[in-house]
């Protein structure tokens, strides 16, 4: 019997999250029924929440009062779900040109959650969340987890990047009583450190794996090299990513667990994630609707997301800059949220140091895009094993400090051997789906 599970479970996460002020278990309780509704009453209790959204928008968000000045509107005139895409996308660019003017003037700023994101796209956003919208992400990541059979208070090992460290006793303490997380770092995935993973995940023994599709992929072709196995891994949430059909096929192979994809961004949070069945994404709708204007169960079409909960900064028509296909018919689940088929256009390339180690593109994207100053897009991209080039598309506040940050960063992912040069651009070049690609590798895989 796992008693710290039942402890943590039943005393010390409702404990923790009152005192955080997200409790999240009646919203919990309330999405595992409401999942089950019908796909028309899912979308009536859309529609009613878009009405509700658009009167908020509209009276406390300047950015959204003059826009439906400009269209000669008011939300009264958006009669059904339909008519919503009346209103004009908003972009990554808008977003980050209006920030101020989107945020509305009923919350004070200092109540909001502030989030930050360099995206798939290397175009790093600042945005909030109010503290209502932040429980319901919480409670819907607990509901779309609990359909690979994770639940709070279960060991889960965590194949993720940029992880600081348990470095107080007060978070050691914490993550042992309550998220009960083992952290392996992507960006310290050598084949030695890769080597003591796998050591940790036998002392650990946690059922279930959560982590950057290709770091998991990467992860899994090391273990098949070295005849590794039996780490008593049950399930696995792959994000970040969406696996190729070979991909997963070789992670449930070598880990002998099931895979459950999961599409989401940090500026909403879950999108949408596989259930037991494997077909296709359910769309976590009581908080999202997601429209695929241009696109069918065939035809890849863009991704246009509103988000029905944060009304301190609303997102609404919001291009992620993603395509998919849909399915138009059920589950045989028998939830009644709508479906993804499949995700297209999002990707980044393995990139490789000198000496030959794998590095997954996702796992570095935030530290290039965010972190260093003046930069408003990047592009990596690997010519010889030795060199990159660096794309950049700058800002004003781009400068000596900037190419300090630069210089430490580059050894710091790719090791002293790695040379780099820059290429200021004004623009980085979209793929042929309408996609920045934060990585690219024209190099052949070394040996």
């Amino acid at each position: 019997m796992d008693l710290i599970r039942l402890l943590a479970q039943n005393i010390f996460i409702p404990l923790s999250r009152r005192r955080e002020g997200f409790n999240t278990s009646e919203i919990v309780r309330e999405l595992e029924r409401s999942q089950f509704l019908s796909l028309d009453e899912i979308r009536n209790r859309q529609f009613a929440k878009i009405k509700d959204l658009l009167n908020e928008a509209y009276e406390f968000v300047p950015y959204y009062r003059a826009l439906f000045k400009r269209l000669g509107a008011t939300p009264n005139d958006i009669k059904s779900i339909e008519e919503l895409s009346q209103i004009p996308i908003l972009t990554k660019a808008d977003i980050r040109n209006n920030r101020e003017e989107l945020l509305s003037t009923k919350y004070d700023p200092a109540t909001l959650v502030p989030k930050r994101t360099g995206g798939s796209t290397g175009v790093p956003l600042h945005l909030y969340w109010d503290r209502e919208a932040t429980a319901f992400k919480q409670a819907a990541t607990q509901r779309h987890d609990a359909w690979s059979g994770y639940r709070p208070g279960e060991k889960l090992a965590q194949l993720w990047g940029a992880f600081t460290g348990h470095s107080s006793l007060r978070a050691r303490l914490y993550n042992y009583l309550v998220t009960r997380w083992l952290v392996l770092d992507t960006l310290e995935m050598t084949e030695e450190n890769s080597f003591e993973y796998v050591e940790k995940l036998r002392r650990y023994r946690p059922p279930f794996l959560f982590g950057h599709a290709h770091s998991l992929y990467i992860f899994a072709l090391f273990l098949e090299k070295n005849n590794i196995d039996n780490l008593g891994i049950r399930s696995i949430i792959s994000s970040a990513e969406m696996l190729t059909d070979g991909e997963r096929q070789k992670i449930e192979e070598v880990f002998g667990a099931e895979v459950y994809n999961r599409y989401g961004c940090e500026e909403l949070s879950v999108v949408a994630s596989e259930c037991e069945q494997h077909e296709g994404l359910h769309i976590c709708s009581e908080g999202l609707y997601v429209e695929v204007p241009d696109g069918d169960e065939e035809k890849p079409g863009k991704l246009i997301i509103t988000d029905l909960t944060n009304k301190a900064m609303p997102f609404i028509r919001y291009s992620i800059e993603d395509n998919a296909t849909v399915y138009n018919k059920p589950c045989a689940c028998g939830r009644g949220l709508p479906r993804l088929k499949k995700l297209h256009g999002r990707s980044a390339d393995f990139l490789y140091t000198p000496e030959g180690n794998i590095i997954s593109g996702i796992s570095i994207m935030d530290n290039f895009a965010i972190h260093i100053p003046g930069v408003w897009q990047v592009q990596l991209v690997q010519d010889a094993l030795d060199h990159l080039l660096v794309r950049i598309v700058r800002t004003e506040q781009f400068g000596e400090a900037s190419l300090r940050k630069l210089s430490e960063t580059v050894p710091e992912f790719f090791g002293d051997r790695m040379r780099y040069d820059i290429e200021y651009v004004d623009e980085i070049e979209k793929t042929a789906r309408g996609k920045y690609q934060f990585a690219i590798s024209r190099i052949d895989k070394p040996n």
